[in-house]
Parts: C-alpha cells; structure tokens; sequence
C-alpha cells in the first residue's frame, strides 16, 4: 500500500500503508531470529558429527536472506514508508538503498543459495570447491553492505535532508548529484562493487561452470549414480488363510 500513497487513493491507503509498513518490522525480526537458532542447531549437530554438512553455503545464504529481509525490507523500508518521508524522499538514493538490500539481499541470496543447492549435487564431492562458496557468500555480503552503507544510506540522507530543506526538484537535480561531497560518496562505492564483482559472481559462475561441466560428463560416460535419499521398502505379509496349498 505504501506504493500508492500519492496515487490518487482514497486517505485509508495511507493509515493502513503507515501500520502495516511500521509493523512489518516485527515478523522479520522473528523470522531472523529463528534462522539464527536454525544456524546455531545445525553447527551443533555438525560438531557432532564426523562428516561435514554438505549443503553449509546454501544454508549460509538462507540465513542471508534472513538477515537482510530484516535489515533491507524491514530497517530500510520502514525508514522511507512513513508517509511523511515518503513524500518527500521517494525516489532519492534512500529508495535505492532499501532497493538494494532487500531485492540482491533477499531474492538475489536466495537465487544463490538454491543454485548452489543443486550444484552441490551436480559436482562430485571431491570436486566440489568449497572455498570458492565460501568466497562467494561473504564476498557478496560485504560488497552488499558496503554499498549500502558507504554510499546509498549517507547519500539518501543527504538528499532528504535537501528536500525538506530546499525542495524536492532540487534534491533530484543533476548538480546535487554532482556536488563535490556527494560524488566523492558515489565513488566510496566502488570498492564494494569490486567485491561483490569479483570476489562474489565470478566465483559463482566457476561454481556453475563446473556443474555444466561434471553434468555433460556424466551424459558421456557412465558413472555410478549416488542416491540424494535412503530408500525405505515396507514388508507386506501375505493375509492370513492365503498360500500355496
């Protein structure tokens, strides 16, 4: 609802946009408390056993998601969804910093974390290379969170400021942007996106380029194919009074 406050809607868009946009904060925040008790479960049974987790990265995404469902969707968003603020912040670098964090931080994570779930199963397990996953996740965590943090949050901040200050034709004009402290804040981004680049998709795409890989050689030669699951068969008695006579 909060997209169609300014849209020529009746007046009750704004109280339920304002209530549900300021209470959607607190089932992210359940939902990223229970992924945080889920992770801790999960290295508990992993201490215990012998064999590492195998599917620990995709986890490690899921629980990403968690997070920046909470931090993008929930922290951000609530921050620019007051009607007050939207009005005179929509479309500023704020939008864009929430844009960011909750559309890579949720969906973008969970892409990753479900295309690393089936590779996990298209490469062989001694192939697998576990440390480009683990390069990949923190890479585009921390390129992420640089973005939003070096550049789009202080950059938004400024600009609302302007707008109320100013107006908000001006906050939106080119010299804004151009002006020597914002584009020195523009370019404090580039480091996080070198991260998220190189150290992040490149990776992700050696990861898919060895499933690509193991699969077409597995359609060329034979191997023994290893079942994701343990077969269960039930034993059916023969009824009572039935047999050979």
């Amino acid at each position: 609802m909060h997209h169609l406050y300014f849209s020529r809607e009746p007046a009750e868009h704004l109280a339920l946009g304002a209530f549900f946009s300021a209470a959607e904060v607190i089932p992210l925040t359940f939902l990223t408390v229970e992924a945080w008790s889920f992770l801790q479960l999960g290295a508990r049974q992993e201490a215990g056993s012998r064999t590492p987790f195998p599917q620990r990265w995709a986890v490690m995404f899921l629980v990403a998601v968690g997070f920046w469902n909470f931090l993008g969707a929930g922290v951000f968003g609530f921050l620019i969804n007051l009607p007050i603020v939207s009005y005179y912040e929509i479309g500023t670098a704020l939008t864009a910093n929430h844009a960011h964090a909750a559309m890579m931080g949720v969906y973008g994570m969970l892409a990753v974390g479900l295309g690393l779930f089936c590779l996990r199963y298209l490469i062989p397990p001694q192939r697998w290379p576990d440390r480009l996953a683990k390069i990949c996740f923190w890479s585009l965590n921390l390129g992420l969170a640089w973005m939003c943090f070096a550049t789009l949050l202080p950059l938004g901040v400024l600009q609302l400021y302007h707008s109320v200050d100013i107006g908000y034709f001006d906050a939106r004009q080119l010299k804004f942007i151009t002006d020597p402290t914002n584009n020195l804040l523009e370019w404090l981004r580039l480091p996080g996106d070198v991260v998220f680049i190189v150290g992040g998709a490149l990776p992700f795409l050696s990861i898919a380029w060895l499933g690509v890989r193991h699969t077409v050689q597995k359609v060329t030669r034979q191997e023994p194919e290893h079942l994701l699951f343990t077969e269960l068969t039930e034993r059916i008695d023969e009824p009572v009074g039935t047999g050979g006579s």
